[in-house]
């Protein structure tokens, strides 16, 4: 079943004035049926009565003012992306709850945002407060959004200290993604124009230097837009050589050694990112995109 895919943009929030503690109802997984249901309550109370609140897969509670047969679609986006990612890449699973919010409609999320943190949304999409263990989204953008921001948390329990790099290039391969073999796979996606059209000038960013990005830099506003793209499709090129798997593994356990991703890169490619870009970026202009 392919996921209809949304343009999305992960807002990661540090050192704002406002309030990020996580609600009290929030700090432990509800161990009975009447703790998931005091959840599922307080979190109507602050989101209003229009609003329907589930429990999916034990960590996640789902809420939407959206129509029962979207809440239900959306449901199931969150358990198949979920139920994939245990199966082949991660290990531990989350600690403490997480919120979902899912608005219909820019006009709801933008109200939410203002609400709640006296200041618009700074993406029309979505994102993830990890200090508030929860994600806000304009869902009317599509599910690629959710699917997108729903690895965000899973991968930060399964891998703490992920480089930026890795975290966007991972989470938006899944923006448009569907299932092939039995496993979840991402496919060439709306970013790849801007991409070959950087690559073509020549002012792609080179996959060594990539992977040495600081937190700041690869959000960085001038070169952000290439980097997501670059990350992309770097893992999409994994995916595809049947590599992505192995490359997690190997960087999950040898990132102590190298955090930066290189040399797990190496042992999974044979090449090092140097000698591997020229060999990838031929691959990426060889793609096609239809929108």
């Amino acid at each position: 079943m392919r996921t209809v895919a949304g343009a999305c943009l992960t807002l990661l929030i540090a050192g704002c004035s406002f309030d990020t503690s996580v609600p009290q109802y929030m700090q432990d997984l509800p161990r009975t049926e009447e703790e998931t249901l005091r959840v599922c309550e307080e979190i109507r109370r602050e989101l209003g009565d229009d609003t329907q609140v589930e429990r999916v897969e034990d960590y996640f509670f789902v809420a939407s003012n959206d129509s029962t047969q979207s809440f239900l679609q959306y449901k199931a986006t969150i358990a198949r992306v979920y139920r994939y990612l245990y199966e082949d890449y991660f290990t531990r699973r989350p600690e403490k709850p997480i919120r979902v919010y899912l608005f219909r409609d820019k006009t709801s999320y933008d109200l939410y945002c203002r609400a709640t943190y006296e200041k618009p949304p700074g993406t029309p999409y979505g994102f993830y407060m990890s200090k508030e263990r929860k994600m806000v989204m304009n869902i009317s953008t599509g599910t690629g959004t959710l699917a997108h921001e729903l690895v965000h948390p899973l991968l930060a329990e399964d891998f703490p200290g992920v480089p930026s790099w890795f975290n966007e290039g991972f989470a938006s391969l899944y923006e448009q993604s569907g299932e092939r073999g039995g496993k979840m796979v991402g496919f060439v996606n709306w970013r790849l124009p801007k991409l070959k059209q950087m690559l073509k000038i020549n002012r792609g960013v080179p996959l060594a230097d990539l992977m040495k990005t600081t937190t700041e830099q690869f959000y960085g506003e001038d070169d952000r837009g290439v980097n997501y793209a670059t990350a992309r499709y770097l893992c999409l090129y994994l995916q595809e050589k049947k590599l992505l798997i192995p490359f997690f593994k190997e960087f999950k356990a040898t990132a102590k050694e190298d955090p930066t991703g290189a040399l797990a890169f190496e042992k999974a490619t044979g090449k090092k990112p140097a000698e591997l870009d020229p060999i990838w970026r031929e691959w990426v202009l060889s793609l096609r995109y239809q929108d």
